[in-house]
């Protein structure tokens, strides 16, 4: 069934803050996300506490989807990343998790077709960005809610697999260096 992401979830614009010097709230930039859109939990920008209103802090259902810069990718937020806020160059979509998981329409918006899309509506001569209309009027195939579970562990299976992969050619790097190293001082 074709639907609109702002027939799922209620979309927000993230906060607009400068950061503070104190550790106290990470404050999400689009930096702090690997290419997969999973969050590097290396924030390096912060927001004093009394910056913070409850209002701003993730919540487990919300998918941060960044509509500004050069790079359009969706994630969804995890508890274990804490408490954190969502800078302006996100949209946070508070999804209805009866209707759709936020996983799954984490995986809808970072497909190809989806990029694409999202890249072609684009505005800006400099910097493109996305309008909170072109997310909100965005539709995909919201599949039954157990279908959209196996698609989810599907997607996270794969990330697991990036991620061996990833320490795989790590160890394989310091191998070959260090035997390198070992051959040229001998």
């Amino acid at each position: 069934m074709q639907t609109k992401v702002k027939e799922i979830a209620k979309i927000q614009f993230g906060h607009y803050s400068i950061a503070g010097k104190s550790n106290d709230v990470p404050y999400l930039q689009a930096k702090h996300f690997d290419d997969q859109g999973q969050y590097s939990y290396d924030c390096d920008t912060f927001l004093e506490n009394k910056q913070v209103i409850p209002e701003n802090e993730l919540k487990e259902g919300d998918v941060l989807f960044v509509a500004k810069g050069f790079r359009f990718f969706a994630t969804a937020y995890k508890k274990d990343w804490g408490r954190v806020v969502a800078s302006s160059v996100f949209f946070v979509l508070e999804v209805d998790k009866s209707k759709v998981l936020p996983e799954y329409l984490a995986t809808v918006l970072n497909l190809p077709q989806s990029q694409a899309y999202f890249q072609q509506a684009a505005s800006s001569s400099t910097i493109p960005s996305i309008r909170k209309n072109e997310i909100a009027d965005f539709a995909f195939n919201c599949v039954s809610l157990e279908q959209q579970k196996k698609i989810v562990a599907l997607k996270q299976l794969h990330l697991n697999e990036i991620n061996i992969a990833k320490k795989i050619i790590s160890e394989k790097q310091n191998q070959i260096q260090a035997a390198l190293i070992k051959l040229i001082n001998q």
